[in-house]
């Protein structure tokens, strides 16, 4: 391997209006997200394209398409499992690109794309992959697409305990199709008065109009994984703000 790291952050929206264009860079979601720490590490080489996750090598469809990029080996380490809801896709495309970038001078912007389409193409996600890539804690996406296309806004609010649990892995698939139109009503209430509890509140609100319960209170289940605030008891996983987006060191 080499030297280079490659720092994602996590990526869990609570509310999301699906946005599908005929130029995929502007395909996307608006909506609100949580963009956390603790944020998978990937050490990259150059290599048979194949995704590493946890020393377990993993099928991962989107390299499909990030493999067109170059040839890139990956080894995701992440105190969060794949497939329950934290961006996880959205985030290991990321760190292929900006491995693309940093191995093979692949420019930038074009490997942002091709990270981007190979979320949308596999529908394994909308907005992730942008959040992560601007990081800043609690996020707005104003306008959908890749980054350098899409529009993000980062929230400032006072910062109380937050804590997941892992409960099912599930198909994103279903969750992005699923067109809840008071999502659009849920971010301009938001947006009106914001604060992280208000975000918690409309979050409950939205997901359980598709059908995810949390019996938890100051909480929201998105996917196969509960999101709550304040009340973080042993066994959760304990997340900070990403403030800083993506990056290599």
């Amino acid at each position: 391997m080499t030297d280079i790291e490659i720092i994602v952050p996590l990526n869990i929206s609570g509310i999301w209006y699906p946005v599908y264009t005929e130029d995929i860079r502007y395909t996307g979601s608006i909506g609100l997200s949580l963009v956390l720490n603790p944020p998978i590490i990937a050490f990259p080489k150059k290599g048979d394209p194949e995704i590493y996750f946890n020393t377990q090598r993993v099928n991962f469809p989107n390299l499909k398409y990030l493999s067109l990029l170059a040839n890139v080996k990956l080894y995701i380490q992440s105190e969060v499992p794949l497939g329950f809801g934290y961006g996880l896709s959205g985030a290991i495309s990321l760190a292929y690109a900006l491995a693309s970038y940093e191995l093979y001078n692949i420019k930038l912007e074009d490997a942002l794309v091709v990270a981007h389409e190979s979320e949308i193409f596999t529908n394994n996600g909308l907005g992730d992959l942008i959040s992560e890539y601007y990081g800043g804690g609690l996020v707005y996406r104003k306008k959908p697409g890749a980054p350098g296309y899409g529009e993000v806004e980062k929230i400032i609010v006072e910062w109380e305990p937050i804590c997941s649990k892992p409960l099912s892995k599930e198909s994103t698939e279903k969750l992005i199709k699923n067109k809840n139109d008071n999502a659009l009503v849920y971010i301009n209430q938001f947006l009106h008065n914001p604060s992280l509890l208000k975000f918690f509140e409309l979050s409950r609100k939205f997901t359980e109009e598709i059908g995810f319960i949390s019996p938890f209170p100051n909480s929201f289940r998105k996917k196969g994984l509960i999101l709550r605030l304040k009340e973080c008891e042993e066994g959760w996983i304990k997340h900070t703000p990403a403030i800083h987006g993506a990056y290599i060191r």
